[in-house]
């Protein structure tokens, strides 16, 4: 049971503080005040600690968002611009920028507001801090994308920026590298480099992944001889577009192509230079065509060409812009001098003449044979479908 103190006890401590003399106060005056500062210290530390604690834990929860943001798909360009969009929430900076060997390819983020003409020097900053793995490669040998983002806050501009950079591996080889650039007196905290660690370590894995999905997707579409297409991949994307045609009356042609004399090349020479001139022709193809057109190895040594969203007109300028080019080839052969020379044939749909893919293809396969007797090296289009506001042009030969 708590009891009260009394009067009396009240006098006796009373006269107890009366008999301490001034210095021993003064002492007690002294510890009270070192305590006192001691547990302020140590409040302001558990507090820093708390906060630290929080942020961690708040940078965690972003990492793991990005991560599962980063593994939700295989698309290069997404994962990087996810990587790029998000970094900045978890260890805020300037300048972000990723180099990747494979892809020999430059990408360049900058939240800094900055005239339209001012990318030289974002794009001098971040090779500079990625001089490491590119080992003197030419920066303008680069393919490079700069994304210019507002400026997040300002922001005072030293000679120097705080850089971070982190080489890109997966076992002992090296894929890239990152590298982050921040303006002004903070420098990168050490939770700061640990975090963007783990976050270039996934992005990698991501990276990786993506490369080798590519690579299988590559193996299944693609005509190991010529780098083209292979028969199949063509064939599927035939026939969706011609669904696509079908429905929007979106126009879409088909060149087939068939080296002129390829039976004379592989007899003379062998089979070997027939496969050269193919090979050359590829290469030629794929660096002529845009990046929607599908160049396809069709069977031996005919090449067929799906031009998207392209009528017939236009094909015929495409048919006979390759044509030169094909003229342009000279292989040595055994100390002979080859020249390359082909024949074309012409089909495009939307075609009231045209009802199927297998109807497109046997279009164009017989304006293609029809060039062949006209005395090859020439280029021809299904008479049934060159129509043009219900008026007949005729075949078109070149």
């Amino acid at each position: 049971m708590k009891r009260e103190i009394g009067d009396k006890e009240i006098l006796m401590l009373t006269n107890n503080i009366a008999c301490m003399d001034v210095e021993a106060l003064n002492k007690l005056l002294r510890q009270l005040h070192r305590a006192n500062k001691m547990l302020k210290l140590q409040k302001k530390k558990l507090l820093a600690e708390r906060n630290a604690l929080k942020r961690q834990g708040e940078d965690l929860i972003l990492l793991n968002e990005l991560s599962k943001a980063l593994v939700a798909t295989l698309d290069a360009e997404q994962i990087i611009h996810t990587a790029f969009s998000r970094m900045q929430d978890i260890v805020p900076h300037h300048i972000m920028s990723l180099f990747l060997y494979k892809r020999k390819k430059l990408w360049v983020l900058s939240t800094i507001e900055s005239p339209s003409g001012d990318t030289d020097r974002l794009k001098s900053a971040a090779i500079g801090a990625l001089q490491d793995i590119l080992n003197g490669d030419n920066g303008d040998d680069l393919g490079i994308t700069i994304d210019l983002f507002k400026k997040n806050g300002s922001f005072k501009r030293s000679t120097f920026p705080h850089r971070l950079f982190f080489p890109m591996e997966v076992g002992d080889t090296k894929v890239g590298g990152i590298a982050l650039l921040r303006y002004g007196e903070k420098g990168f905290s050490e939770h700061e480099k640990n975090i963007a660690s783990m976050v270039v370590s996934t992005l990698t894995l991501a990276l990786r992944n993506s490369e080798i999905h590519e690579e299988v997707q590559k193996l299944a579409t693609t005509d190991s001889l010529t780098g083209l297409y292979n028969k199949r991949y063509f064939m599927e994307t035939l026939t969706k577009l011609f669904k696509t045609t079908l429905r929007y009356s979106t126009p879409v042609s088909l060149i087939m192509v068939d080296i002129d004399n390829f039976k004379n090349i592989n007899d003379r020479f062998g089979h070997q230079a027939g496969d050269r001139a193919l090979k050359e022709i590829s290469a030629l193809l794929l660096k002529s065509l845009r990046e929607i057109d599908i160049p396809a190895r069709y069977g031996g040594d005919e090449i067929a060409i799906i031009l998207p969203e392209t009528e017939i007109e236009q094909a015929f300028f495409v048919a006979k812009r390759i044509k030169r080019l094909v003229e342009s080839i000279s292989i040595d052969i055994e100390e002979e001098n080859i020249t390359l020379k082909a024949s074309f044939g012409i089909s495009s749909c939307p075609n009231p003449a045209i009802k199927t893919v297998e109807d497109m293809i046997s279009a164009a396969d017989t304006a293609l044979y029809r060039a062949k007797r006209n005395g090859k090296n020439k280029i021809e289009a299904s008479e049934n479908i060159f129509m043009q506001d219900k008026a007949y042009l005729g075949p078109l030969a070149f």
